[in-house]
């Protein structure tokens, strides 16, 4: 906690592309330019650094903690070539936040990847609670497809999800709730004897068709509903390879649905895993989000575990039970303001957006 015994929040973060990074470069230096190869330079030379301070966050009222946003300099693709320089960095930015009294640290996107399975020493070694956030994530999720699938006159219990990535933590929450909630799922992996591990998990109480593979374009093809929920650090796809009616959430970051320059409203595609909250989080850089008033579902949950400490942490791969998400779901309800956000980009979708888009998605679903 801090100096003035109010608990205390790490949001651990990484631009989740170049064009993020050089966006926030030029807000630093507003008249310099600077080479791609140069920049990537910046990257691997730069020390994790706190970027912004806030405070007295909460959502009742009278409970309230603070926070900080701490950045970690590197890009996705790196977690593979440079994985011992990034935990160095990971370390570095732990240790800093400890030091100025965080008491939870939450590793948004690639950060938590790159320390899986490492979490609890790390957690020992610098006295500080940590999570990947995957929870919150997972039960953001899930609400949103509730939420546009009502709002769209689908029927969700009818309906076939692809779940892309359904071996990962967040993916393997998603097919956990989704199996007793739909027809039929389509889940994929890269590996599909780790996908059969996750899919026995589920087994004794999964109500639904499930179909296993490595082929994203077939789990796509036969779904209403696409989840992406992948480590891929490229895109996998674009608008157009979405057949009419289909619901595309994409939750990987970077996202792994390319839209820019190929809007159809016929298809209805949003970044998942993000929350709508009641005050502003405004970093003075772009951080990918719509608005100042949405955040990443991952740092959230860092923030709801400062608030209340009885909340588990999210580790791992595929840990997430459905018991743990139900904890998430309920405390999301419970959280005055705090809801689904829905954007594409760096764009809310409007009330008149999503009614257009209800008109003609739901027509074509049916």
């Amino acid at each position: 906690m801090d100096s003035n015994g109010t608990q205390k929040c790490a949001f651990i973060g990484h631009p989740v592309d170049l064009d993020i990074f050089r966006s926030y470069i030029r807000f630093l230096k507003p008249d310099k330019t600077y080479r791609d190869e140069l920049l990537v330079k910046l990257f691997e030379w730069m020390p994790s650094y706190k970027a912004k301070d806030f405070f007295d966050l909460g959502f009742n009222g009278t409970k309230v903690v603070d926070a900080s946003l701490y950045m970690v300099p590197f890009l996705p693709e790196m977690r593979d070539i440079k994985v011992k320089r990034v935990i160095e960095k990971i370390d570095k930015v732990l240790a800093l936040a400890a030091l100025e009294g965080c008491t939870v640290a939450a590793l948004g996107g690639f950060t938590s990847i790159v320390l899986q399975g490492q979490e609890a020493n790390f957690a020992q070694k610098h006295n500080i609670k940590i999570t990947s956030g995957n929870s919150l994530t997972a039960a953001i999720i899930v609400r949103s497809i509730e939420s546009i699938t009502r709002k769209f006159g689908i029927d969700l219990a009818g309906s076939t999800v692809a779940i892309i990535g359904a071996s990962g933590d967040i993916g393997s929450a998603c097919l956990g709730y989704f199996c007793t909630r739909v027809k039929r799922v389509y889940a994929t992996a890269r590996s599909v004897p780790t996908l059969k591990d996750v899919v026995e998990r589920h087994r004794s109480y999964m109500t639904c068709d499930i179909e296993l593979s490595d082929d994203n374009r077939e789990a796509i093809d036969n779904a209403n509903i696409c989840i992406f929920a992948t480590s891929a650090t490229t895109y996998l796809f674009t608008a157009a390879d979405f057949k009419p009616g289909t619901i595309v959430c994409d939750a990987s970051a970077p996202p792994n649905v390319k839209v820019r320059g190929a809007f159809r409203s016929d298809v209805f595609i949003y970044h998942g895993g993000i929350a709508s909250i009641p005050f502003p989080l405004d970093v003075g850089f772009d951080l990918g989000l719509a608005s100042p008033n949405t955040f990443y579902g991952c740092q959230l949950e860092g923030l709801l575990i400062a608030l209340y400490p009885e909340l588990p942490c999210s580790w791992g791969r595929g840990n997430i039970s459905r018991e743990k998400l139900d904890v998430y779901l309920k405390k999301l309800e419970e959280c005055p303001g705090m809801d689904v956000a829905f954007s594409i980009e760096n764009d809310m979708y409007t009330e008149e957006q999503l009614d257009e888009h209800a008109g003609i998605v739901g027509k074509k679903c049916d």
